[in-house]
């Protein structure tokens, strides 16, 4: 059976629905470190450096990425931009 691999397109739209609800900053860090466990050997060590970096959020404060930021990285995924965190 195949399975398309997963996007940064698609972790966009995924991360921009969880910034809407306003979902925990740290629930997303965590969902991100799931994101990089269920495809790290599909993807590219851009993106899975990007999903490790947001992983970091779960430790709290001093780690965490603003709602803003995260919609604005969202954004560029979709768009189809380079985003360096």
């Amino acid at each position: 059976m195949y399975q398309e691999t997963y996007t940064q397109e698609q972790f966009g739209k995924e991360l921009k629905q969880r910034v809407s609800n306003k979902e925990a900053i740290e629930s997303i860090g965590d969902w991100a470190y799931t994101i990089y466990l269920h495809h790290c050997h599909e993807i590219d060590r851009t993106f899975r450096d990007m999903l490790l970096t947001l992983n970091y959020m779960s430790l709290g404060e001093g780690f965490t990425y603003s709602y803003e930021k995260l919609n604005q990285i969202a954004d560029d995924l979709i768009a189809g931009k380079e985003v360096k965190l």
